[in-house]
């Protein structure tokens, strides 16, 4: 057996939960098992602890305390609600409003089309290439490469 499944196993068999079979794998693999055999103290450690905390008295008001604290949680979260809920309708309509603006913005400017290519359009070129290339009136698309690879 992994030995990863048998330090999950030891828990079980702390409390006396595994049958005979399983409880004598365990048994075995702690002989030779030292990281198992520290676990198997932390979890009797851990159970003692428990068993102790048991033993102590509490106050007679205990049970009322937590109610009344849970009580006070529960309307410190109900009071907020009101807040919460006012927040995030603020936020919705700021991003509705956002892309609104941005949304209007782009219908009155509308922008140019990407991948328009100038020198084919008959635009004049204001980019390296109409430098490079002088005060040709044409530009052709083999100049533009000449003009990119000359660079």
């Amino acid at each position: 057996m992994n030995h990863k499944k048998m330090q999950r196993m030891l828990s079980a068999f702390v409390d006396n939960e595994l049958g005979e079979v399983w409880t004598k794998l365990v048994q075995e693999h702690l002989v030779e098992c030292a990281s198992c055999q520290q676990r198997l103290q932390e979890l009797r450690s851990i159970r003692a602890r428990i068993r102790d905390a048991a033993t102590v008295d509490l106050p007679d008001n205990f049970l009322y305390s937590v109610q009344r604290s849970i009580r006070r949680e529960e309307q410190e979260s109900v009071m907020w609600l009101g807040t919460e809920r006012f927040a995030r309708n603020v936020v919705f309509a700021l991003c509705v409003l956002v892309f609104g603006v941005v949304a209007f913005g782009s219908l009155l400017e509308p922008q140019p089309t990407l991948g328009e290519d100038r020198y084919i359009s008959g635009e004049p070129s204001d980019s390296a290439a109409h430098a490079v290339l002088g005060s040709e009136q044409v530009i052709s698309k083999e100049d533009v490469m000449i003009a990119a690879l000359s660079k």
